[in-house]
């Protein structure tokens, strides 16, 4: 008995959890239906607005042929406007930002397009051509074939009298009105007077899909909530989809709003299920009371909130220092901040009397602004400019300089404009002292500029006469040595010849020949230095070069461990022969005079490319410089040698030759010893390297 009453109270309990999970389904459906039927019709509402907002930029766009006098002329016959025609349509496609411009005869003939191959199929021409002579005025015509996208064109006639003598008709890309704000799985479908699909947002759900598999009435149910709402739903690729549907008549199309249920029916199967467990419905129930009792609480304090932010809106756009004005499309004041007041000397009396382009009549009847707040309802969708300069008028007929911005401004459905002015009369002004400040600033620095030039050449021409100073206290000092010499040598000469001696008159002769030949060695030294310069370097052959000085200085070598490394793709180089073998002498024989006290005595000359550069590298291991002498070695006149032993002119010369072949020349100190002098030429061949070494 108690084991029946068991099974009987499980199988009451299992009735009772059965019906409260399938009558909570239902309740829960109903009310999610409800909400997504509620926020759908709102998406859907703003879509259709939207969408009208859309296709309303381009009515107006085949009036801007029709109404041209040219267009009238080109198809009575004047054949030769058809390039002008042509270019006239292109730009207009390019502004306008759509697929395509067509003139069309009353026949409906193609005359002239903007694009090379016309999109516009006679079978679309003839349509045109019957609506407009059905109708009399601008029509729309929307065509679709499967696998291609909808052609939409807007149409209107160009009238001779009242005849219909040609038609203007705008290709439209209706993907504009697919590129909206979709949730994930909603679409939205388009079909045509005889409910033919034509275009979709979703390509699963394509146009094609539905004309080809579709069928709306074995796979729509009807639905009817607790609010006596009727709804449908439609069964599409095992999905559910409430529909909601409307006609624009304007358009003759029918527009089918798609919401996906998948997510709504898996949270309505959630929760009924949830609920069937008795405490977790208790406290379901209590959580969902709280939460909306917390969510009234919530609006409550959003709206408090709300209108406290309006009020401190107001009074921070009084307080602002920048001039709002509220105008409508007739140009009429509507709303106007305190700092606005102040800019135009306003009164409240003086607002309702006046218009907003009277504030910026300033004398230029061709002002953008003027001009536009004067025919702001023609121009409404070209009512937004940002941060333009111009003048305004106070109501005491004085003007003052403003930045001046305009945007619409929509207000519960009302198209308003808000204008923007900002008083720069201030910035002008400081603009004007910058721009003086500017040029008495360039004055000064043009003067400053020609002071330092003077003194500049000033300081050239003393360096040019301490250079000289120098130069003519070395050259005397040289000279007088062998000069002195020589007196010596001629007069002790006199007195040996005299006596008879001849032995000794013949090793006087040696020596004064030797002074002679150090003599001209100077003078040759000084000529070298005043050579005159290379006007434009070419190709010569370095190795060449280089076998020459080698051969010069062989007896100066004969002692020196001499190493030669050059690349075997080194063949030319960009200079000119004879200041090339005169810089490779001079450095060779720099190396020789620094290594003549060190055993053993070493140079290494060698050679690599880089890129489109020849590095040439004199390395010796003799007694090197101090770094203080390194930063003047290659000036004329410094030499580390003794008196009498040279002008200290071969570097400066070698210096000069590599600057005049556009080279560089770098000496510096080696690790541990000696010098390394690096000369870099222009490349002509860039092939690989290959060193190949010889002693």
């Amino acid at each position: 008995m108690m084991n029946n009453n068991r099974y009987w109270l499980f199988l009451c309990a299992c009735l009772l959890i059965g019906l409260v999970q399938v009558t909570t389904k239902s309740g829960i459906s109903q009310w999610k239906l409800e909400q997504a039927q509620r926020y759908a019709e709102q998406r859907f509402l703003g879509y259709i607005a939207e969408a009208r907002r859309t296709l309303k930029r381009f009515y107006y766009l085949p009036y801007l042929v029709t109404n041209d006098e040219t267009s009238v002329r080109f198809i009575d016959g004047e054949v030769r406007l058809e390039k002008r025609i042509k270019k006239q349509l292109i730009q207009l496609d390019k502004a306008a930002n759509t697929k395509g411009w067509y003139l069309l005869s009353g026949e409906g003939d193609l005359l002239v397009s903007s694009v090379e191959r016309s999109k516009l199929s006679k079978k679309n021409a003839s349509t045109i051509v019957s609506k407009i002579h059905q109708q009399g005025g601008a029509i729309s015509v929307v065509t679709k074939n499967k696998g291609v996208t909808p052609d939409y064109f807007i149409a209107a006639p160009v009238y001779r009298a009242s005849d219909v003598v040609g038609i203007v008709a705008v290709q439209i890309d209706l993907s504009l009105l697919t590129d909206q704000w979709f949730a994930d799985g909603e679409a939205i479908l388009f079909q045509n007077p005889r409910d033919q699909f034509f275009l979709s947002s979703d390509h699963r759900l394509s146009a094609d899909w539905f004309n080809d598999t579709f069928n709306s009435q074995p796979t729509a149910t009807k639905r009817e909530l607790y609010d006596q709402t009727h709804i449908r739903v439609w069964r599409l690729q095992d999905k559910d989809y409430l529909i909601q549907s409307i006609k624009l008549d304007d358009l003759n199309w029918r527009l089918t709003y798609l919401t996906p249920l998948t997510s709504l029916n898996q949270t309505t199967n959630w929760i009924s299920w949830s609920v069937a467990v008795g405490c977790l419905f208790i406290l379901l129930l209590l959580v969902i009371l709280y939460q909306r009792r917390q969510k009234k609480l919530s609006n409550l304090r959003i709206q408090k909130l709300i209108e406290e932010s309006e009020k401190r809106l107001s009074g921070m756009i009084n307080k602002t220092h920048v001039g709002l004005v509220l105008i409508d499309k007739h140009g009429h004041i509507h709303d106007i901040n305190l700092m606005a007041k102040n800019y135009f000397c306003l009164s409240d009396s003086m607002i309702s009397n006046i218009k907003a382009w009277q504030l910026f009549e300033a004398g230029n009847p061709n002002s953008t602004t003027l001009q536009l707040l004067k025919n702001l309802e023609q121009h409404q969708e070209l009512a937004e400019i940002t941060s333009v300069e111009t003048m305004a008028r106070r109501s005491d007929g004085s003007y003052f300089p403003v930045q001046f911005s305009i945007s619409s401004f929509p207000w519960h459905s009302t198209p308003y404009y808000l204008c923007t002015v900002i008083d720069i009369s201030k910035r002008k002004k400081a603009e004007i002292a910058v721009q003086n400040a500017n040029k008495t600033l360039q004055l000064r620095v043009e003067e400053r500029t020609q002071d330092l030039k003077d003194a500049q050449q000033e300081l050239v021409e003393s360096s040019k006469l301490a250079a000289l100073g120098r130069m003519s206290s070395a050259i005397t000092h040289e000279l007088n040595q062998p000069l002195t010499g020589l007196k010596t040598l001629l007069s002790s000469n006199q007195l040996l010849m005299e006596r008879g001696e001849t032995k000794m008159l013949k090793a006087n002769m040696d020596l004064v020949m030797s002074l002679i030949d150090r003599m001209a060695n100077m003078t040759s030294q000084l000529k070298s230095f005043a050579f005159k310069r290379l006007e434009k370097p070419y190709p010569v052959s370095l190795t060449e070069a280089l076998q020459e000085t080698l051969r010069i200085h062989q007896a100066e070598l004969d002692n020196i461990d001499i190493r030669i490394r050059v690349a075997s793709n080194i063949s030319m180089v960009m200079g000119e022969e004879a200041r090339l073998r005169q810089v490779l002498g001079n450095l060779i024989r720099n190396a020789v005079d620094a290594t003549q006290n060190q055993t053993p005595a070493t140079i290494v000359i060698s050679a690599h490319t880089d890129q489109q550069r020849v590095i040439i590298k004199v390395q010796d291991n003799g007694c090197g410089v101090s770094e203080d002498q390194l930063e003047t070695i290659f000036e004329p006149f410094h030499t580390n040698k003794k008196m009498g032993e040279g002008l200290g002119l071969g570097l400066a010369i070698t210096a000069n030759n590599v600057r005049d072949m556009q080279g560089t020349l770098i000496a510096k100190n080696n690790s541990d010893q000696g010098m390394t002098f690096t000369l870099t030429l222009q490349n002509i061949d860039s092939d690989s390297d290959s060193d190949s070494d010889s002693k």
